[in-house]
């Protein structure tokens, strides 16, 4: 337990900003197996995305070795392409982006609450059935599934010939591995919401705003005693001066919270449950002033968590009504279905679930960048303002995937155009506040930091597509062009993958007492980002001038772009091996004394209500 020259090597360059609460050691144990099974699940679900560029660029060959008259093999079957898209796409979503809500959702809300889940026995079996289901899925590659990667109705149920496309038994496995996705995410935002609307919760962080305002260059008199008690410290610096300025105030503060006046200035509380559903949806932060400090400000992560439970436990029950139709479908095929009604079913559940992957990072943004940025604002009112429309608008987005649904109600497409546009507002007001915290700031440019800057990056041009797509008229000629992969690469494997990632690095000490190389984080971020942006970019390029979507043979036209895009997947794919490759040397391997004495500085207290900001910067 040496320190060495490599020691200097790690990330993050300083200790991570967390609340200085400890976590137990199961849950540490659950995070470490979530991340290592979601990277084994980013794996090979990458390897299913690079078959599908090689299978298409291998066509492209093919066609021009046709056209000179060259003898060759027949050109593989398209089922093959069809089967690795649907595999490709539904572990993405699930056992990789969705697996990364449920790690850090687990340990988010146990970190910033302060306090144990409401039940680790659910959290490890909501882990269980998702990979089994993902295990599932891709067995159905096998099996030649190919229904598409979102339940293309009405293929997902009606098993064509066996010999060109799938079997019963194919659509039956990938049916039951559907329904145990929507039993681990209920699961999952059970164990949250449970967590989160019982017990006590860490209230008070509304107090920073006072921090920041400003009256003639004096910061305003408030009658709160902790927020008087943080100016008399930031004035003097003297713990006598300040305890006998607040034992003249009307209202006693207790030692507890004394001690925490300089550092988080949070108190735990058990709140009313109205009291308690208002501050973990953000509607406190549109209350006037007056009203705003009296209703206690919940962490903003905390929010995201429950917004996302929310939002995923109202949409989870149109999973189960489409599945429900197509096992009725199978299992009585000559009855009539009503297939508008299953896709509608479905986009209710799938809209939200792009979004369930987001919100949890985005909460964490909020309190690592002002961190990094050595600022210390994890109040703001306009970081609390947009989540009630998040929770609104996300629920109802879904009905803009329907613009091409004729059939569907006016009412429904009215209201699809009108989420589609509301949803804009909360998502650039986030952009907005998160870029103002690193504004001018003293940012530590460690790898955390830049992944979530090129995470917010890719999620604001994927979100610039979708509302692009969002729209009737630009709809009708971009939503089955390669234009909707660039999308949703750009929403999802650019943007919260890229914060978990971010994530990983920054909390990887406090769950192992270790930090990751940082030689191979500097060579895991440049390439996934030159990768991947790279990809996404081209998708969209080529889906501009007209290129279709999920078609395994592209016109000729568009032959050049496939090598390319080969290129850029192969990029990504070897890329993460390097991250594996540090996670698990780094997993196995002694820590340093360094490390151990970083890690006892930020646990002096495993119960302590938060940190010392600036005297653990100094301790690093």
């Amino acid at each position: 337990m040496k320190d060495t020259q490599k020691d200097m090597d790690r990330y993050p360059d300083e200790p991570p900003p967390l609340p200085e609460y400890d976590v137990s050691p199961s849950l540490k144990k659950l995070v470490l197996l979530c991340i290592g099974t979601m990277l084994m699940n980013f794996l090979v679900a990458g390897a299913c995305a690079i078959a599908m560029r090689i299978l298409q660029t291998d066509v492209h060959l093919r066609t021009i070795a046709h056209l000179g008259h060259l003898p060759v093999p027949p050109v593989p079957d398209n089922v093959l392409f069809y089967a690795l898209l649907t595999s490709h796409g539904q572990v993405m979503f699930f056992g990789v982006l969705s697996m990364n809500t449920f790690w850090f959702g687990y340990y988010a809300v146990s970190k910033w609450g302060r306090k144990p889940l409401a039940s680790m026995k659910l959290a490890f079996i909501s882990f269980c059935i998702m990979e089994v289901a993902v295990i599932l899925l891709f067995s159905d590659v096998v099996l030649n599934f190919g229904a598409g990667w979102y339940n293309l109705m009405p293929l997902t149920f009606l098993p064509g010939f066996p010999a060109i496309t799938w079997q019963m038994s194919a659509a039956i496995i990938f049916q039951i591995a559907d329904v145990l996705v929507g039993v681990a995410i209920t699961i999952f935002c059970i164990v949250i919401l449970a967590t989160l609307l019982r017990g006590k919760l860490p209230v008070g962080s509304q107090i920073f705003e006072y921090m920041h305002e400003k009256d003639k260059g004096e910061q305003k008199y408030h009658e709160h005693p902790l927020v008087r008690a943080n100016i008399d410290i930031q004035k003097n610096k003297s713990r006598e001066s300040d305890e006998s300025e607040k034992s003249s105030s009307e209202e006693k503060i207790t030692d507890n919270q004394i001690k925490t006046v300089d550092q988080e200035f949070t108190h735990r509380e058990d709140l009313p449950a109205s009291v308690r559903w208002v501050s973990l949806t953000g509607i406190n932060a549109w209350f006037p002033k007056k009203w705003r400090d009296a209703t206690p400000a919940v962490p903003i992560v905390l929010v995201s968590a429950f917004v996302s439970a929310m939002v995923q436990i109202i949409s989870n029950p149109g999973l189960f009504v489409q599945l429900a139709i197509g096992f009725e479908s199978i299992n009585n095929p000559i009855a009539s279905s009503n297939w508008l009604l299953t896709k509608d079913a479905w986009w209710f559940f799938g809209h939200p679930i792009v979004y369930f992957p987001l919100f949890i990072f985005l909460g964490a943004i909020y309190f690592l960048a002002p961190r990094y940025g050595k600022e210390r604002v994890p109040f703001f009112k306009w970081n609390y303002r947009t989540w009630p429309f998040y929770l609104a608008f996300t629920t109802l987005v879904f009905s803009h995937h329907v613009f091409m649904d004729i059939p569907n109600p006016v009412w429904l497409q009215i209201m699809a155009q009108t989420a589609s546009l509301g949803i804009v507002w909360p998502s650039a007001m986030t952009i907005i506040t998160i870029l103002l915290f690193t504004w001018r700031s003293k940012i530590s440019w460690n790898i955390t930091t830049r992944f979530f800057i090129a995470g917010i990056a890719g999620w604001m041009f994927g979100g610039f597509q979708g509302a692009e797509m969002g729209m009737w008229g630009t709809d009708v000629y971009l939503h089955n062009t390669m234009a909707q992969p660039s999308h949703i690469h750009l929403s999802l494997l650019l943007g919260p993958l890229l914060m978990a990632f971010g994530i990983i690095y920054a909390i990887f000490p406090d769950l192992t007492k270790k930090h990751l190389s940082k030689t191979l984080g500097e060579i895991h971020f440049w390439l996934t980002i030159f990768g991947g942006f790279g990809m996404a970019i081209l998708f969209d390029v080529i889906g501009m001038q007209g290129a279709i979507r999920r078609e395994a043979d592209l016109p000729a036209v568009f032959h050049w772009a496939m090598p390319p895009l080969l290129f850029f997947a192969l990029t990504i794919g070897l890329t993460q091996f390097l991250f594996v490759y540090n996670f698990v040397k780094t997993l196995h391997r002694n820590y340093t004394k360094r490390e151990l004495k970083e890690y006892d500085e930020l646990h002096k207290n495993p119960d302590g209500l938060g940190i010392n900001f600036e005297s653990n910067l100094g301790a690093a």
